[in-house]
């Protein structure tokens, strides 16, 4: 009974055994052994840009007043520092040139005179980003505006009517590039139009009109 026992089970492996060696001399191939495959995954580049996905953005870089209206105004430069929260607001959607992803950021910013009345300037602002992403892509441009506030010392010098009041509004218009480093770290390079004025809320409001630049660090998380 259990040599009966062990031979059934041999049987079987004998007759697959014989199979494959049959197909093997009348030149059939064998059926290949490969595991299943993996699911793609999505690229590095976008899982950056995932909707979700927060990252934390500081700048610095200078700005330069200029007079679009062509009237008298003192000239009045700042350097400028920026720490930025940002959510990405959107996956990645579209074709072509226009594929990317819309990001919000809250930024907190200080800036010293360097040139013209006063001593400082901070504020804050809401910001919307929209990132132009490439499958990936290393480089990433972007465009983004913006409007806040800001409390100055500028208003103090009555000799200038650029500035009135200690809190004014503020207006941005921003294009940059991104150069992802890795997966968490990226430098950023942009370049602003930053417009300051209070709405006619004091006497003196002819307005602040600034070009300038930022460079940046960026870490996702």
């Amino acid at each position: 009974m259990k040599i009966q026992a062990v031979r059934l089970p041999i049987l079987p492996a004998l007759c697959c055994l014989l199979s494959i060696i049959s197909d093997a001399l009348a030149g059939r191939s064998m059926p290949a052994l490969t595991a299943p495959s993996a699911a793609v995954s999505p690229s590095r580049t976008d899982s950056i840009f995932e909707a979700g996905r927060i990252e934390l953005q500081s700048g610095a870089g200078a700005y330069w007043s200029f007079i679009p209206d062509g009237s008298e105004r003192p000239d009045l430069d700042y350097t400028l520092s920026t720490y930025r929260l940002g959510i990405m607001l959107s996956d990645i959607h579209g074709s072509g040139w226009l594929r990317g992803n819309t990001e919000f950021l809250l930024e907190g910013f200080y800036g010293s005179v360097v040139t013209g009345p006063g001593d400082w300037l901070a504020g804050g602002a809401l910001q919307l980003r929209y990132n132009f992403v490439q499958p990936e892509a290393k480089w990433i441009p972007y465009f983004q505006i913006g409007a806040g506030g800001l409390w100055n010392d500028i208003y103090k010098d009555k000799s200038q009517e650029l500035i009135g009041q200690s809190f004014e509004f503020n207006l941005q218009a921003t294009v940059g590039l991104r150069r992802q480093i890795n997966s968490r770290w990226g430098v950023t390079l942009e370049g602003g139009y930053r417009h300051i004025s209070n709405a006619d809320l004091a006497d003196r409001n002819r307005g602040l009109d600034s070009l300038g630049f930022l460079v940046g660090l960026v870490r996702t998380f």
